[in-house]
């Protein structure tokens, strides 16, 4: 009963939101257009993403850059976060704010990239018109030319500590990049984590400590297999510089194995053993890349349903409206550039 006065409202909106969501033939139809301004035209027209297109002229998409098009898509998130937000209790905004945890670290590895190419700082990005409460100085970040500068623009993050620890020792050196990214999430994974040990209790901690932990346990699967396919001559002990150092159903002693495991077959004989053995039938790295998606999409929709509701209600939404946000950009590539479009996870997002 509590969770119903508590959530009740809550999952009322987001069962609203998600019956808006593209559907398979939806998917289909916008793959068939000849460019992607007649698919954002029709997306106009489409309840659940016309709130943010129609925000940008018609004239506008003549001719619109592939940065241009996720940043306008990207505003139905925030405006659909926004709207969420209202309905939380205000002991669960610290957790709500994941995705913003999460913007905040992809815009910091953005300038890392930038830096270590050498480019020239640019423009911070036009600010969006859902303005949501970000620690990253973004402007500071697109403008830094040395990683001192970077650093100092996420002093009010949850990676300021992290980015101090990766400093090289001369001031003219930049981070290696894969391990920025590991040290970045890990911080990221740690703050969700201590969030949920120390706020939450009972079913609800118990789907959320699944929900973060599987994810960090398929994540550090594919980190291995990706360096074992693409890198086979790394030594074993760089590995663990790209792992995350939380398990959930795997074990240290097995990640040990899996790192010392001769050659990507070898590692694949391994999985089939694994908690997750199911999602190693093919051995390419792709596949067990499709099975994380496919894995969070499924986790994620049964959530929506769950009774009682509780906050993670609204995080298992989200989590689904950028999975088809994924497919959607997707779709505009395939018309765009001609890349593959992906029919099969499309039709799943969208069944």
């Amino acid at each position: 009963m509590t969770a119903e006065m508590a959530y009740g409202a809550l999952s009322a909106k987001v069962r609203a939101l998600y019956g808006k969501r593209l559907r398979s033939d939806d998917f289909a139809r916008l793959a068939a257009r000849r460019s992607e301004a007649e698919i954002l035209d029709e997306l106009r027209q489409h309840p659940g993403w016309s709130r943010a297109l129609a925000l940008v002229p018609p004239g506008a998409w003549g001719y619109v850059g592939r940065v241009e098009v996720e940043r306008a898509l990207q505003e139905e998130l925030r405006l659909e976060y926004q709207s969420l937000a209202y309905y939380v209790p205000r002991e669960d905004k610290p957790l709500m704010q994941f995705q913003l945890r999460a913007a905040e670290r992809s815009a910091i590895l953005s300038a890392l990239r930038r830096l270590k190419a050498g480019l020239s700082p640019r423009e911070a990005p036009p600010p969006p018109r859902i303005a949501l409460h970000s620690r990253l100085d973004e402007a500071a970040a697109a403008a830094c030319t040395t990683y001192d500068q970077l650093t100092e623009a996420a002093r009010d993050t949850i990676y300021y500590s992290a980015l101090r620890q990766l400093r090289p020792p001369r001031t003219d050196e930049l981070p290696d990049f894969t391990r920025a990214d590991a040290v970045l999430r890990t911080a990221y994974y740690a703050h969700l984590l201590r969030i949920v040990r120390s706020q939450y209790q009972g079913r609800t901690q118990k789907v959320l400590l699944r929900a973060i932990g599987e994810q960090i346990d398929l994540l550090n699967i594919l980190h291995i297999l990706r360096l074992k396919t693409y890198f086979p001559q790394t030594p074993r002990e760089d590995y663990a510089g790209v792992l995350f150092p939380f398990q959930y159903r795997l074990t240290m002693d097995f990640l040990r194995r899996l790192c010392e495991a001769p050659g990507a077959e070898g590692a694949y004989g391994l999985l089939r053993e694994s908690p997750y053995g199911d999602c190693f039938d093919e051995t390419a790295v792709d596949a067990v890349e499709e099975y994380y998606q496919r894995a969070v999409f499924r986790f994620n929709k049964r959530q929506l349903s769950a009774v009682p509701p509780s906050i993670y209600t609204a995080i298992a939404y989200l989590e689904l409206k950028e999975l088809e946000l994924g497919v959607l950009v997707n779709v505009i590539e395939s018309v765009k550039y001609g890349v593959p479009y992906h029919a099969e996870f499309a039709n799943l997002v969208g069944g």
